[in-house]
């Protein structure tokens, strides 16, 4: 199967992506393998992330388009009248997050979903540290929820993001939401960094696909995790790029495996493999996060009475 980065629903893009992702982000993530912890605050970067108690908090992994299948789960937990206090996003689970913690609601996201394209979250620009810009990710978001900070959300919200240069986990809970989910979901080599303080954010994925640890230290008792990280036992290896981009995958995986070993509860949905990003393949994949949401029911009841 050729995995995608991207929202796209062109079978031309992800003919396009499938050689380009493996060549520009190998370099970048295989960088990241030592990390340390940092924490963007009012646009200055600090050491330690703002402890506050909250009660539940969810955490929306990163995983590319498999990203829709947390709108599933968000869906049970939208009609059993579950909501956490925080919610801790990374990439594309930063996105989902933000539109969640704005107050709007799975059938909506769900509708948003089906008017992605690549030039709904991409522009061309000139070359710098990305093949395109990431400005409309920000304006994505701002579009359905406003011009807003991430302090005015009726749900505690942060996503996370990684600094270039130095490969620190930036926690991002304050200033603009959508400048953060850009932030958290900018590929290295692909879409052009977010400076932010000074520094030069990219992929949360990198340093926290599935960021409980985070969640954690910004003062949660109880965590949900929701890792819709690629599994790398379903990769197709038929050349020496794909080898390559499986070295991601594993990394990756091992970091998403390892952080959510430290929740109360941890879903996994059964995300169907696919090979373009139709409305079809979008449907299957919200409907596989419900699957598994309605499987962890009892224990998602048991850990909000708690």
């Amino acid at each position: 199967m050729k995995r995608s980065f991207s929202d796209s629903g062109s079978r031309h893009d992800v003919a396009l992506l499938s050689g380009l992702r493996r060549r520009l982000l190998l370099g970048a993530v295989l960088a990241g393998a030592g990390l340390r912890t940092a924490h963007a605050r009012d646009e200055k970067p600090s050491l330690l992330p703002r402890a506050r108690p909250a009660s539940v908090a969810l955490v929306l992994g990163g995983g590319g388009c498999r990203g829709y299948g947390h709108i599933g789960v968000l869906r049970v937990l939208e009609k059993n009248g579950l909501k956490p206090d925080l919610v801790v996003g990374s990439s594309a689970g930063s996105l989902v997050g933000a539109l969640y913690a704005a107050g709007i609601s799975t059938d909506k996201m769900e509708s948003y979903g089906s008017q992605m394209s690549p030039d709904v979250l991409r522009s061309w620009i000139l070359p710098k540290l990305g093949l395109f810009g990431g400005n409309r990710i920000r304006r994505f978001v701002v579009e359905r929820v406003g011009e807003r900070t991430i302090e005015s959300l009726p749900v505690r919200f942060a996503a996370v993001a990684t600094d270039l240069r130095s490969g620190e986990l930036m926690v991002l809970d304050n200033g603009d939401v959508g400048l953060a989910v850009q932030a958290s979901s900018s590929a290295p080599g692909f879409l052009e960094p977010v400076s932010i303080g000074g520094r030069l954010l990219v992929d949360g994925n990198l340093s926290a696909p599935v960021p409980v640890i985070t969640a954690r230290r910004l003062g949660a008792k109880r965590v949900i995790a929701v890792d819709v990280s690629f599994p790398p036992e379903q990769a197709d290896l038929s050349d020496p790029y794909d080898a390559l981009y499986q070295g991601f995958s594993i990394l990756t995986r091992k970091l998403a495996l390892a952080e959510r070993a430290g929740a109360d509860l941890a879903i996994e949905p059964n995300l169907p493999e696919h090979n373009e990003m139709s409305a079809a393949t979008q449907k299957s994949l919200i409907r596989a996060g419900e699957r598994a949401g309605l499987a962890a029911l009892p224990r998602l009841r048991e850990l909000f009475r708690t």
